[in-house]
């Protein structure tokens, strides 16, 4: 099957050998496809495609988006839409490592779109459960600074244009007002001890998100949006990362706020936030970025510590049929950020 223009499959049985054939500018002779990571994924559908043919690679990764409730919300973000012009304007021209991609479309009259991305079968991918080692988060952040870093120069304003301001009405009001619900799902099933500072935050997160959005906001660099271990592959010490749906503008200590709130443990992240906040922006003054003071960012990464709780909470609104790996997961992220905007006094910043 494919979309309306013809041109995108709408399902994996369109990404057949006469499809792929068109879309790669070479003949496949064959393919036979294998969905991968069904535990993991929420908004996406991932395979992998074994080829035949010459002057081919051995496989490759196709990305459609989600038939799944799923789907909508991340329509209605423009997920699908980002992650296409990521890999369009930004990947390969960014410092920032990213499977090669081979094809990036969308069709123009619906959300339906076609990624096909490097294998990258051979790299390790991180554990976001098990959390990053320090070292591997170092790497991030170097990583990290690279895209925020390329982001504020002006001759890469035009590829900016396609993302977003984190201040949108889903980050503002939709999600926030969900947040409640999946609140009470954690406060259920988790065994950490919930301060009653940060149960009293999370009872009026409404409330707080128009303002932590606001400072998140202040800076229109590009920012990943979900920098998770998940998204993470290495190889040594070279990083290469997936899944730009969450791609906005805002504060680069966003992205450093979530990666380290929720994708470290709290035994790796403890007394170590304030050194590898400091850590990012001497990889930016590396950069040419020298205007973004400690103490702007520090409050930067508190509010992102705080808000960004929001994802892992909200995704909890699907718990009962998520795979049990993917609940596991939400609670462990849940606990790590309560735990951090306990550590680092986060609230503090919305007083």
């Amino acid at each position: 099957m494919t979309s309306a223009t013809g041109a995108i499959p709408c399902g994996i049985e369109g990404v057949n050998a006469s499809w792929l054939s068109q879309a790669l500018g070479t003949r496949v002779d064959a393919v036979r496809s294998e969905q991968i990571a069904q535990d993991s994924g929420f908004s996406s559908l991932l395979y992998r495609l074994y080829l035949a043919g010459a002057d081919l690679p051995a496989t490759l990764i196709a990305k459609l988006p989600a038939l799944s409730e799923a789907r909508g919300g991340m329509e209605m973000m423009g997920g699908y839409a980002k992650e296409v012009a990521f890999y369009q304007r930004v990947a390969g021209r960014a410092p920032m490592g990213t499977p090669h991609c081979h094809v990036a479309l969308i069709a123009a009259d619906s959300p339906d779109s076609v990624l096909l991305l490097e294998d990258l079968a051979d790299w390790d991918n991180a554990d976001h459960l098990a959390g990053l080692s320090l070292d591997r988060a170092r790497c991030c952040i170097t990583h990290l600074a690279g895209l925020h870093a390329w982001s504020n120069d002006p001759a890469n304003a035009d590829a900016l244009e396609a993302f977003p301001s984190m201040n949108s009405p889903m980050l503002r009001e939709l999600l926030p007002s969900a947040f409640g619900v999946g609140w009470q799902t954690y406060r259920e099933h988790t065994a950490t001890r919930v301060p009653p500072t940060v149960a009293t935050f999370a009872e009026r997160f409404a409330k707080h998100a128009p303002t932590a959005l606001k400072a998140l906001t202040e800076r229109a660099t590009l920012v990943h949006g979900d920098f998770r271990a998940d998204n993470l592959f290495f190889a040594g010490d070279e990083l290469k990362v997936v899944d730009f749906q969450f791609a906005a503008q805002g504060v680069g200590a966003a992205d450093i706020g979530y990666l380290l709130s929720q994708g470290l443990t709290t035994a790796v992240r403890a007394g170590r936030d304030e050194e590898l906040l400091r850590e990012y922006l001497v990889r930016l003054e590396e950069r040419s970025v020298s205007d973004y003071s400690f103490d702007e960012a520090w409050r930067h990464y508190r509010f992102a510590v705080a808000y960004l709780m929001l994802l892992p909470v909200v995704a909890l609104l699907a718990a009962a049929n998520m795979p049990e790996r993917a609940r596991q997961l939400c609670m462990t992220l849940i606990d790590r950020a309560v735990t951090t905007i306990d550590d680092i006094d986060a609230l503090e910043v919305f007083e």
